[in-house]
């Protein structure tokens, strides 16, 4: 069963908090960057200080998701 694109930040979070006991390791930097009316938002998830994940999307919410997807999919490889 394929997860909903929305909830990797709930995947991202559960499995640091079953491995880690907690999520202070992860961080997020965001910025909107372009026009009013043609912003991008640039998400990224940093794991221990290092660049996981990186979103590129229209809004926020959906870049965060982008990079916590590619940071859950990283970190799981392990």
């Amino acid at each position: 069963m394929e997860r909903c694109r929305t909830d990797w930040r709930m995947y991202l979070n559960n499995w640091l908090q079953g491995r880690y006991g907690n999520t202070r390791r992860l961080s997020w930097y965001s910025e909107p960057s372009g026009p009013p009316h043609d912003t991008r938002w640039v998400a990224i998830a940093y794991f221990d200080g290092i660049e996981y994940g990186r979103g590129i999307a229209r809004d926020k919410g959906t870049a965060m998701e982008i990079a916590a997807e590619a940071t859950y999919r990283a970190l799981t490889a392990q």
